[in-house]
């Protein structure tokens, strides 16, 4: 018997941290196996980090800055829930920063974008 797939959903006000990623296909496998641990990391470690989840995106069409990568890319997106504003505030404040560097330390080509979601309905 196989189990149901877990649905998730989210009421209105849940907050979204949603970091976009740009990986080369020769490295895919090498970044997933070390984003599935960093996104959990992240969620265990730092205050108001509820829960995270990752997905696949095709190629962002229409993005200036993307234009020119062809198609030897894999687009990564994370979605880390966070508690309250108060807590994202203080993640971009203290954490993020150093959370970038060390990403672009050790995978320099990423291509990175991030933005900030509220759920309305």
């Amino acid at each position: 018997m196989s189990s149901s797939p877990v649905i998730h959903s989210y009421s209105p006000g849940t907050l979204i941290y949603e970091v976009n990623l740009s990986v080369p296909k020769e490295n895919e496998q090498e970044y997933l196996v070390w984003l599935r641990d960093f996104t959990k990391e992240q969620v265990h470690n730092i205050p108001g980090f509820v829960s995270s989840m990752v997905f696949y995106q095709p190629k962002p069409y229409g993005l200036h800055w993307l234009s020119e990568e062809g198609n030897d890319k894999v687009y990564l997106t994370a979605h880390y829930v966070i508690a309250s504003q108060a807590d994202l505030d203080a993640y971009l404040a203290e954490n993020q920063a150093k959370v970038a560097s060390a990403e672009q330390d050790r995978f320099e080509f990423l291509v990175t974008s991030r933005r900030t979601l509220s759920v309305v309905c």
